[in-house]
C-alpha cells in the first residue's frame, strides 16, 4: 500500500530549508557590501612621536616597545694643575632607548658628543694657560726680565768680584729660587784652533793657563746640579767660563746667567807643527795679543746656532751681567741669537762705596 503523503511534506520542508538560507545568504552579502567602513581595522603598533624643532612636522615610526634603560647620572670632571680649577660636566639623563634608526636616539647622540667637546676645550684651555704662566714668565733680576723655569748661574769668584757675589746670587735666587749656582775662577774663554779648551769636543793637550778650585756651594744646588758639578768640576776649573758654557748650553736649563767683570776676555791659541800651543791672539785686559787670528772659528759658530735655538725654547737663552766692560764681541752675538739680555751692573761698584 503506497503512501504519497510524507513525501510531499519532505519536500515541501526542503523547499523551506533552502529558502531561509537563501535569505540569510543575501542578508549577509548586503550587510558585508553596503557597509565596508565599519569593519574592524588592526590596531597599529605602538609609536614613539618626537616633536620636531623649528615647528616642523612631527616624526611618527612604529618600533617594538622595548624596556627602558636606566642610565645613572654622570658627572664628569677635568683635572687641571690647579685644583680650584674645576669643570664640572652637567647631569645628564636619557630617554627610553628605541630602535638604531629612531630620530630620538640620533638626536641623544648629538647631545652627547657635544658636551664631551665643550669639556675637552676647557680643560686643554686651562692647562695651557697655568703652564704658560709659571714655566715662562718673565721675572725682573737686575734690571733684566728673564725669561726662565730652569736657570744656571756662573759667578767669576776671582779676588774682585767675590765682594759682590753674596748680593748677585741673593738677588736671582728671590726669583728663581732652585736656580744652581756655580762659582768658578775667572771668566775666560780659551780656545785651541777650532775647539773650546776643555769643552764638549777638546781633546789633546791644553795650553798651560791659570787655574783655581771651584767655590761652589754643592750643598745649595739641585739635586741635579750637584750630578752636573761632579761632570763639569775639573773642565771648568781648567777652561773656566769657556768650558761652562760650551758643555752647559746642551743641558736642560731655560736660561745661563754669567755674572762677571769680563776683563779675562777671549784667547785663542795655535797648535804648534810639532808640540805645544802658541797665543796668537788675547783681548785680555791684563795680557792683549794682537796676532792674525781667522775671521771665525768653528766653535764661535756652533755657539751662535745653539743659542739661536734659545729663541724658540730649543736652547738656553743667554744672559750677562757685567761689573765693569762691555762682554766680548762672541758673547754680545750670542745673547742676541737666543733673546737673552746683556745689562751693565756697574752700579753695585758705586754701592759699595757709598757704604
Amino acid at each position: 500500500m503506497l503512501v504519497s503523503r510524507p513525501r510531499a511534506r519532505s519536500l515541501r520542508s526542503l523547499f523551506i530549508s533552502l529558502v531561509v538560507h537563501g535569505l540569510l545568504i543575501l542578508m549577509a552579502c548586503w550587510i558585508v557590501f553596503r557597509q565596508p567602513g565599519k569593519v574592524r581595522k588592526r590596531k597599529p603598533s605602538p609609536a614613539f612621536v618626537v616633536a620636531g624643532g623649528g615647528g616642523a612636522p612631527a616624526v611618527s615610526q612604529h618600533v617594538v616597545r622595548r624596556p627602558p634603560l636606566k642610565l645613572k647620572a654622570i658627572t664628569q670632571r677635568i683635572s687641571v694643575k690647579d685644583k680650584s680649577a674645576m669643570a664640572i660636566m652637567p647631569k645628564l639623563s636619557l630617554p627610553s632607548v628605541v630602535d638604531g634608526l629612531s630620530q630620538m636616539q640620533k638626536l641623544g647622540q648629538a647631545g652627547a658628543g657635544t658636551g664631551a667637546g665643550k669639556g675637552f676645550g676647557g680643560g686643554k684651555g686651562v692647562g695651557s694657560g697655568l703652564g704658560t704662566q709659571n714655566g715662562f714668565m718673565a721675572k725682573p733680576v737686575m734690571g733684566a726680565m728673564i725669561k726662565a723655569q730652569r736657570v744656571a748661574v756662573y759667578l767669576d769668584c776671582s779676588g774682585s768680584m767675590k765682594p759682590y757675589l753674596e748680593r748677585v746670587a741673593g738677588e736671582i735666587r728671590k726669583q728663581f729660587p732652585d736656580a744652581d749656582v756655580f762659582q768658578f775662577d775667572g771668566a775666560r774663554i780659551v780656545a785651541l784652533g777650532e775647539v773650546i779648551v776643555y769643552g764638549r769636543s777638546f781633546h789633546g793637550v791644553a795650553p798651560h793657563i791659570r787655574e783655581g778650585p771651584t767655590q761652589t756651594n754643592s750643598n745649595a744646588l739641585t739635586p741635579g746640579g750637584r750630578a752636573l758639578q761632579v761632570k763639569i768640576k775639573v773642565p771648568c776649573e781648567k777652561g773656566s767660563l769657556g768650558a761652562w758654557l760650551d758643555r752647559l748650553q746642551v743641558e736642560p736649563y731655560d736660561a745661563l746667567v754669567v755674572f762677571s767683570d769680563f776683563q779675562d776676555g777671549v784667547r785663542i791659541y795655535h797648535e804648534l807643527p810639532k808640540h805645544g800651543s802658541k797665543l796668537i791672539y788675547s783681548d785680555s785686559s791684563y795680557h792683549k795679543v794682537n796676532g792674525p787670528r781667522r775671521p771665525s772659528y768653528r766653535w764661535e759658530k756652533a755657539w751662535v746656532d745653539t743659542f739661536t735655538q734659545g729663541a724658540h725654547r730649543a736652547a738656553p737663552r743667554l744672559y750677562l751681567f757685567s761689573l765693569q766692560q762691555e762682554p766680548q764681541d762672541i758673547l754680545r752675538r750670542c745673547v742676541e741669537a737666543s733673546g737673552g739680555a746683556s745689562v751693565s751692573v756697574a752700579w753695585l761698584r758705586k754701592a759699595k762705596v757709598a757704604r
